[in-house]
């Protein structure tokens, strides 16, 4: 089976309504990559916490949120936050898993944060070979 690379952009304004339009457009990108449900879902709930994570409490001059998801071998999600994004916790901090970086880093083994000048992008990625 060959595979071709397929994605999507969108973009959001920081409002925690719009995150559930996120969610719905992860889930269909990640049907398209497994008929797995539980992988969807897994996805799905990926992207809405890290896009929540991202909306967070901004300020009112933030930029937007960015989602852009590829499929090829991997499912690959980058959430962009233009402008400052406000963290409660360090992404690498050792917590009880009740906060939400917790969620993520149990549920996606490849997870990674950077910080460009006033841009964060938390980048994430599923192999699709593993489910399909």
């Amino acid at each position: 089976m060959t595979r071709t690379s397929t994605g999507i952009t969108v973009s959001i304004a920081r409002d925690p309504a719009l995150v559930r339009t996120v969610r719905l457009i992860a889930a269909a990108v990640a049907r398209r990559a497994s008929p797995d449900e539980e992988f969807v879902e897994e996805v799905r709930l990926a992207v809405g916490e890290a896009c929540a994570l991202m909306v967070g409490e901004s300020a009112s001059d933030a930029g937007p949120v960015t989602v852009r998801l590829a499929l090829d071998t991997r499912l690959c999600v980058d959430v962009v936050a233009a402008g400052p994004v406000a963290m409660a916790d360090s992404f690498d901090s050792d917590v009880d898993g009740v906060e939400p970086w917790a969620l993520l880093r149990g549920l996606i083994d490849d997870l990674s944060i950077e910080r460009d000048g006033d841009s964060t992008t938390l980048s994430m990625s599923w192999p699709v070979s593993a489910v399909a």
